[in-house]
């Protein structure tokens, strides 16, 4: 079996489809814990890991990471201790995304993280980071301040995230905190090229769409837009994939069907509810321009995929994420989307 191993570890090295890497990496991994090592079974793991995020498969992270946290606490001296915590940043940015997963739970995952950092002797720098977007996501605005201060003035260690997605990170803030011209100085370096990694400048496209519409900036959302075209590829990205969606919906409908005929399938088969509920909120902007004119094309998954469908989908997640988070946020949340989607549909089409 150690030959059929190592065959298909050769294989998954050039394979660019994600889902079908999952596929080989779940055959090593109950390859590797019926004849191999633990060793092995742990390596394979923090492979799957990444092949999970970019597969949009976000949830199966925490199944893998769950064993090689156990594992790590067993035994300690046997396993890399940056490569265990470098993932774990992973899983405090997804769980939260999950509203299956209660505050008490996110809070003790959370706390264990910090408390690792504090005895392995990195700087709490990331973790102050996912408690900005853990606070934001439940419209905690005061404490994403708090914690984006001491993320800032935190030390710089091996730890932190790659200087792009700090960058874009920082940018993102300060968009959610509405200080639009400054979150768009702050992204300048990535947009012009200066700064990127795996998910940077893609992510970052996304991200300044909003801020430039609201700012009037018609002419450079269309270059970004243009740019996102090239690079913004695959199923990692459905939220940014939303964001264009919607802006194609008004601005060019060909281009706004061919996005949502590529992404639909990511978007049902996500199973992470944050990145679903923002998406599904693209769709339904989306469906509603499409179905101001008779068509006579017809849209993937166009039987499933309704407007009532999606009015149930997007009202199940809000209140789901409301009843964990104990407060009414997803409604005004949606609200603003709400606004946002108006404004984009009387700007490109005032009549």
């Amino acid at each position: 079996m150690k030959q059929r191993f190592d065959e298909l570890r050769r294989s998954s090295w050039g394979m660019s489809d994600a889902r079908q890497k999952l596929l080989v990496l779940e055959e090593m991994i109950g390859i590797a814990d019926r004849w191999l090592t633990e060793e092995d079974a742990y390596q394979v793991r923090i492979q799957y890991m990444s092949a999970a995020v970019e597969a949009g498969a976000r949830e199966r992270l925490l199944v893998a990471f769950a064993w090689c946290l156990s594992r790590f606490e067993r035994s300690p001296g046997d396993f890399s201790q940056h490569s265990l915590m470098w993932h774990y940043k992973w899983v405090l940015n997804e769980i939260w995304r999950m509203p299956e997963f209660s505050l008490e739970v996110i809070g003790r995952v959370f706390e264990d993280f910090r408390q690792k950092c504090l005895q392995y002797g990195y700087s709490l720098r990331p973790y102050y980071q996912q408690q900005v977007n853990f606070m934001l996501s439940q419209g905690m605005v005061e404490k994403a301040r708090e914690a984006y201060k001491l993320w800032r003035a935190a030390p710089r260690d091996g730890m932190a995230d790659c200087r792009a997605c700090e960058q874009n990170l920082f940018g993102s803030y300060l968009f959610r905190i509405n200080h639009l011209k400054r979150g768009l100085q702050t992204l300048k370096p990535i947009l012009d090229g200066k700064m990127s990694c795996q998910s940077i400048p893609q992510n970052t496209y996304s991200k300044v769409i909003v801020p430039l519409l609201k700012l009037g900036e018609r002419e450079q959302a269309a270059v970004i837009a243009k740019k996102a075209d090239r690079d913004v590829k695959g199923p990692m990205f459905l939220e940014e994939h939303g964001t264009f969606l919607e802006y194609y919906a008004v601005t060019d409908m060909k281009k706004a069907v061919k996005i949502y005929n590529d992404t639909i399938r990511y978007g049902l088969a996500s199973k992470v509810g944050w990145d679903k509920f923002n998406y599904l909120l693209s769709v339904r902007l989306f469906l509603r321009e499409w179905g101001k004119k008779k068509r006579r094309k017809k849209l993937a998954e166009s039987d499933y995929v309704t407007l009532e469908w999606l009015d149930r989908e997007i009202a199940g997640l809000a209140e789901a994420f409301n009843r964990r988070n104990g407060n009414s946020y997803m409604d005004e949340y949606m609200k603003d989307k709400d606004k946002h989607a108006r404004r984009l549909v009387e700007a490109y089409r005032p009549e």
